[in-house]
C-alpha cells in the first residue's frame, strides 16, 4: 500500500492528525476545523475497498473511520443523512467475515426500510421515535454480504414530495453538482451521498422512479429490479405493490454484486439471475421514445443526451428504432391518482392517534403530506376501482412493446434539472403541484406499475451547466440480466467513474 495512504488511514482511524493541509472553507463560508487529508481511497468502488480489506492493506475498522471523516466533511454541505449509526458500525466492524463479498465495507441505508435497532423515520416527525426491533429479509441479505451499516439517508416525508428530498424533520438534501438543484427523490439522500463520495454504493428504493431520478440528477448509476425479484423489504415478509429495493452506485459491478447478494434465490417467482460480471455479445434491438403522448415535451438538453446515447448504442452495433411509450400521460396519472391517493389516510390516522388532532393540525406531518391526505380523501371508491382496473392493464401494454424490441430507451425525466425549492414541504398540494410532479415522473412511474426492471445510466453531462443527464433503459419483466449486461457495456464504452461533482470528497479534504 502507498505509504502516504497508510499514514492517512492510521491518522484518520486513530484521531492523531499530523499532515499539513490548509483548512478548507466549505459551502456558505463555514470552515471545517482541523487538519484535513486528501482521501485517495475515494477512487475505489465498494468491491475495490473489499479487496483492500481481504488483502489486509486496511481493516474494516480503519475504513469505517475514513468514511466517518468523509461524512463529517461533506454532510454539512449536502445534508444527505437522517440518522448516523457510527457506534453500531464500530461494534460490528471487526465481526464481519473477510470471506464475505464486501468484507466490512460501510453502506448507508435509505430511511424507508426496517433495520433492527435503528430509527426508521420515513422523513417524518411522526416517526422520530420509531425503532424497528429486527431486520427485514432484504437487510439481512445486505449484512450477510459483508456490508456495515453506517447510517440512514434522507428522504421526502413518506416519499410523497417525490422529486425534491426535503422535509421538516431533517431539512433539504443538496445536489453535489449544484447546491441550488434538487437531488430529486425519493432516494435523494442516497444518490447525493454517492455523488459526494461518502460511499461508492448506497441502498435505495424505487416506487415511482426513486432510484432512477436521483441517479440521473447526481450523475451515478441507479437500478430498479423487477417487482418481487429481491428479498422482501417489508416487515410482513411480503412485497410492496410498487416498491423495489436495490442500489445507487458509482460502478455497475458494485450494483450487480449487491443484487446477487440480496436477490430472492428461492425461484418461487423468478429464476435467479445470479452474479452478472460483464457485457453480452448479443446485439439488441432498442426502441427509443423521446416523448410521451400528452406529457411534457422533453427539453433540448435532454434530447441532446438522448441523441448522444443513441449514437453510442449504434456505434456499439445495436439497432435503435423509434417507438412510442405504451401509455398516455393523462390517462395513466388520472388512474394512478385514483388507485393510490386514497390510501394516504393511514398517515392521518397515525397523526390523529398520537396528537388527538386532525392530520393538518397535529404538527406531526408536513403541510404537503397533510394536504395530500385531504386531496386523496376526495377520491371516490368508484374512482379507486377504475384506477386499479386500468393499472392492471399496464403490464400488458409493456409486454406488447417488448415483443417488438429488447430494450426501451427514454429520458429519465423530460427536463435536465429541478430547483431545490420548486416544491417544498410547507406547500399545500393543489392540481398544479400534482401536474408539476407527475410531468417529472412521466417516464419512470409506469415501470413500477408494470413491474419491469429499469435503470438510469450516467452517459451525458450538459456542456453549458455541467449537470448530469441520465438515460433510462427498461426491459421485460424478469429480464434484469439483460439490463446489467448492457450497463456493463455502456460503462466500458463511456466510463463515468472519473467524473466528480465539485462538492465531493474528490475535491474536499476530509
Amino acid at each position: 500500500m502507498n505509504r502516504n495512504r497508510r499514514h492517512f488511514i492510521k491518522s484518520a482511524a486513530g484521531g492523531v492528525l499530523t499532515s499539513v493541509v490548509a483548512p478548507f472553507t466549505s459551502w456558505a463560508g463555514a470552515t471545517v476545523k482541523g487538519t484535513r487529508y486528501h482521501d485517495d481511497l475515494v477512487e475505489f468502488d465498494a468491491l475495490g475497498l473489499a479487496q483492500l480489506i481481504k488483502k489486509k492493506e486496511i481493516s474494516a475498522g480503519e475504513l469505517l473511520e475514513v468514511v466517518i471523516r468523509r461524512i463529517e466533511a461533506v454532510e454539512p454541505i449536502i445534508n444527505a443523512i437522517s440518522t448516523q449509526t457510527f457506534e453500531r458500525a464500530r461494534a460490528n466492524a471487526d465481526k464481519i467475515s473477510t470471506d464475505s463479498t464486501f468484507a466490512g465495507v460501510p453502506i448507508l441505508i435509505k430511511d424507508m426500510i426496517d433495520v433492527g435497532g435503528v430509527r426508521r423515520t420515513d422523513g417524518s416527525r411522526l416517526l422520530l421515535t420509531n425503532v424497528p426491533q429486527k431486520n427485514v429479509a432484504y437487510i439481512n441479505g445486505v449484512e450477510a454480504s459483508g456490508m456495515n451499516i453506517v447510517g440512514m439517508t434522507n428522504v421526502p416525508e413518506f416519499a410523497q414530495l417525490g422529486i425534491v428530498t426535503n422535509n421538516s424533520a431533517f431539512g433539504k438534501s443538496r445536489n453535489p453538482w449544484d447546491l441550488s438543484k434538487s437531488t430529486l427523490g425519493s432516494s435523494g439522500g442516497a444518490a447525493a451521498a454517492v455523488a459526494a463520495g461518502i460511499l461508492p454504493l448506497v441502498h435505495g428504493t424505487d416506487g415511482g422512479g426513486s432510484n432512477r431520478l436521483p441517479a440521473s440528477a447526481n450523475g451515478v448509476f441507479g437500478m430498479k429490479p423487477s417487482l418481487e425479484r429481491m428479498l422482501s423489504g417489508e416487515a410482513n415478509g411480503g412485497h410492496s405493490q410498487l416498491k423495489t429495493n436495490q442500489a445507487i452506485s458509482r460502478t455497475v459491478r458494485d450494483s450487480a454484486a449487491l443484487f446477487n447478494e440480496t436477490e430472492d434465490k428461492s425461484g418461487k417467482i423468478f429464476k435467479p439471475v445470479g452474479l452478472v460480471e460483464g457485457p453480452n455479445k448479443r446485439r439488441l434491438r432498442i426502441g427509443f421514445a423521446g416523448n410521451m403522448k400528452g406529457g411534457l415535451k422533453s427539453e433540448a438538453g435532454v434530447m441532446r443526451a438522448m441523441e448522444s446515447s443513441t449514437k453510442l448504442l449504434q456505434d456499439l452495433g445495436h439497432e435503435v428504432v423509434l417507438v412510442e411509450m405504451p401509455i398516455d400521460f393523462e390517462e395513466f396519472f388520472k388512474n394512478f391518482n385514483g388507485a393510490f391517493l386514497r390510501r394516504f389516510g393511514v398517515f392521518s390516522d397515525m397523526a390523529t392517534g398520537f396528537s388527538g388532532r386532525s392530520a393538518a393540525d397535529s404538527g406531526l406531518l408536513d403541510p404537503w403530506t397533510a394536504s395530500l391526505i385531504g386531496y386523496g380523501a376526495s377520491i371516490s371508491e368508484d374512482e379507486e376501482r377504475r384506477g386499479l382496473a386500468y393499472l392492471a392493464k399496464v403490464p400488458g401494454m409493456f409486454e406488447a412493446l417488448f415483443e417488438k424490441v429488447d430494450i426501451l430507451m427514454s429520458p429519465v425525466m423530460p427536463i435536465v434539472s429541478v430547483g431545490s425549492d420548486e416544491l417544498r414541504p410547507v406547500d399545500k398540494v393543489n392540481d398544479s403541484h400534482l401536474e408539476f410532479l407527475q410531468q417529472r415522473m412521466q417516464f419512470t412511474a409506469s415501470s413500477n406499475v408494470a413491474g419491469i426492471p429499469a435503470m438510469s445510466v450516467p452517459l451525458h453531462w450538459e456542456r453549458s451547466s455541467g449537470l448530469p443527464v441520465g438515460t433510462m433503459f427498461q426491459s421485460a419483466i424478469g429480464n434484469d440480466r439483460m439490463l446489467y449486461e448492457l450497463a456493463f457495456e455502456l460503462e466500458e464504452a463511456r466510463p463515468w467513474r472519473s467524473k466528480w461533482a465539485p462538492y465531493s470528497v474528490k475535491h474536499i479534504p476530509i
